[in-house]
């Protein structure tokens, strides 16, 4: 088992999403975003049914910087209840879970 994660949220658009990846690996919030999509929802909102087209984050990052990561994606997303959901890494490359130790914030 390691301290690293990964959050997953969608957002709107290719920009939004871009932005916000920008915004996080900027702030070493996570050591590397991916954005994914177009992909496309379905979900219950407001008791209809609605689909739309998003674009998914993959924010590789740490337990303890998970406060602020999900603060930081609450202040700059334009969803109500933005979708914050966190996976713990269980195991990985050693190299790889090195370089992102060295790419994020100083443990909290």
């Amino acid at each position: 088992m390691t301290n690293y994660i990964q959050v997953f949220t969608t957002l709107p658009n290719q920009e939004s999403a871009r932005e916000m990846a920008r915004a996080l690996v900027e702030h070493r919030l996570a050591a590397c975003v991916q954005v994914s999509g177009p992909l496309e929802s379905t979900y219950w909102w407001r008791d209809k049914i609605e689909s739309a087209s998003e674009w998914r984050l993959t924010a590789k990052s740490r337990v303890d910087l998970l406060p602020a990561l999900e603060a930081a994606i609450r202040r700059h997303h334009p969803y109500d209840v933005p979708e914050i959901l966190a996976t713990s890494i269980v195991a990985g490359h050693p190299d790889y879970l090195e370089w992102m130790h060295h790419e994020l914030a100083p443990d909290a």
